[in-house]
C-alpha cells in the first residue's frame, strides 16, 4: 500500500494484494486529500480480511474446487489435468466431506494419507498429496489458515511395480485376445467387449466408455476419438488436440463388434458405466486364469497395446499418434524399458550381420 502526492496537487492510492490466482493485483485510486485516500486504502484491506475470514469458514471441498477451476484452465498438461480432476472428483469428496477450511489439521492431514495409501502405490499417493498440498499452501500463504497442515507429513504406501510389469508380454496379450473371444456370449458382455476394445485400439478407458455408435465406420474400419468420459459420467471433449483421432482397427475387431452393438439397446456402447475399477477386478481375474506373470490395470492394457506393437516393428511415430500422445518423445519416456530391449536385440542382430 503507498499515497503519494501528484503534481496537480492530488493524492494518489495504490492497493496491491495477491489473488486467488496467485497472482499480483494492483488497483489505483486518485483523491482530492490525503485523508480520502488513506480512508480508501484502509477500507480496502478490512475488506480484503473479511474475504479472508470468509474463506476460512469455506468446506475444503468448496475451497479446492474454486482453486482447481482457475488452475484447470492455466495450460496443464494433459496428464497433469486427469489427476487434478480424479483428486477433485474421487478423493477430495471421500476424506474431506463437510470439514471447514480452517478445521484441517496435521493430524487430519496425516490420517487421511495413512487411509488412503491402502492398495495403492506410493508414487501415487505422492501425485495426489502434491495437488492438495498446492491447494492447502495457497490458502496459508494467502492468510487464509494460520498454519499449514501439510508441513512434515509422512508419505505411505506400496512400491511401484517395475516398468515391465505394467503391460503384457507379446505371448500373453495373444493369450488374453484368445480368451476374450473364445465365446461370443462372454464376448458381448459390457464388460468384456470394453476390455477387447482396449486392447486392439489402446485407447483409454474414458475414451473408450465416451464411444457411440456413430464413432464406428464400419466401412473404413476405423474409429474416431472425440470425446472422453470423466468418473463423474460427464462427457468431455479431450484436453488436446492429438487426443482427437481416427485409428485403424483389424476386421475381425468389426465382426466382433456388429455381434455386440445387435445385443445392446441405445447409442452408447457402454451404458453408464464411468468407473472402471470393475475391469481392473475382471482383469486381475484373467490374469491369475491365464496364469500371467504380472496382474495388469485397464490402463497398463493401453501399455500393453503399445508395447505389443512396438515389440512387432511398428513405427514408434505411428503408436504414439495411435495412443493420442502429445508428442513421440511421451511415448519414448513411458517405452523406455522396452525400448533398450528392442535396442539391445538390434544390437545383437547388427554384430552378427558384420561377423
Amino acid at each position: 500500500m503507498a499515497i503519494s502526492k501528484q503534481p496537480n496537487g492530488k493524492w494518489r492510492a495504490d492497493f496491491n494484494y495477491k489473488g486467488f490466482d496467485g497472482k499480483r493485483h494492483r488497483k489505483v485510486k486518485v483523491f482530492t486529500t490525503k485523508t480520502e485516500a488513506n480512508v480508501w486504502l484502509a477500507t480496502q484491506q478490512v475488506s480484503k480480511s473479511n474475504n479472508a475470514s470468509k474463506q476460512k469458514d469455506m468446506t475444503f471441498i468448496d475451497y479446492f474446487n474454486e482453486y482447481a477451476e482457475i488452475h484447470l484452465k492455466s495450460g496443464l498438461k494433459e496428464s497433469t489435468i486427469a489427476n487434478w480432476e480424479h483428486v477433485r472428483d474421487n478423493v477430495v469428496p471421500i476424506y474431506f466431506s463437510n470439514l471447514a477450511l480452517s478445521e484441517l489439521t496435521r493430524n487430519i492431514y496425516q490420517n487421511f494419507i495413512n487411509e488412503h495409501s491402502t492398495g495403492k502405490a506410493k508414487s501415487t499417493v505422492k501425485v495426489h498429496h502434491l495437488i492438495i498440498k498446492s491447494v492447502i499452501q495457497q490458502a496459508f500463504h494467502d492468510g487464509i489458515i494460520d498454519v499449514d497442515p501439510t508441513y512434515k507429513i509422512r508419505l505411505i504406501g506400496n512400491d511401484s511395480k517395475p516398468s515391465a510389469e505394467k503391460f503384457l508380454e507379446a505371448d500373453e496379450f495373444n493369450s488374453l485376445i484368445a480368451h476374450l473371444t473364445s465365446n461370443k456370449h462372454y464376448l458381448n458382455t459390457k464388460s468384456t467387449f470394453l476390455i477387447y476394445l482396449v486392447a486392439l485400439s489402446g485407447m483409454r478407458v474414458g475414451e473408450a466408455l465416451a464411444l457411440t455408435a456413430s464413432d464406428f465406420n464400419t466401412e473404413k474400419r476405423t474409429i474416431s476419438i472425440n470425446k472422453t468420459k470423466q468418473r463423474s459420467g460427464q462427457i468431455t471433449t479431450p484436453k488436446t488436440k492429438t487426443s482427437i483421432r481416427k485409428i485403424k482397427m483389424p476386421d475381425v475387431f468389426f465382426k466382433n463388434y456388429n455381434d455386440y452393438v445387435s445385443s445392446i439397446d441405445g447409442n452408447h456402447l457402454f451404458g453408464d458405466t464411468s468407473d472402471p475399477t470393475y475391469l481392473n477386478k475382471k482383469l486381475h481375474r484373467i490374469s491369475e486364469q491365464l496364469g500371467f506373470k504380472n496382474s495388469i490395470s485397464i490402463h497398463g492394457l493401453r501399455h500393453s497395446h503399445a508395447s505389443f506393437l512396438l515389440t512387432h516393428g511398428v513405427d514408434i511415430s505411428y503408436v504414439s499418434q495411435r495412443l493420442g500422445h502429445a508428442d513421440v518423445s511421451l511415448t519414448m519416456r513411458v517405452y523406455a524399458h522396452l525400448l533398450n530391449q528392442l535396442k539391445e536385440q538390434e544390437e545383437e542382430k547388427t554384430i552378427s550381420i558384420l561377423g
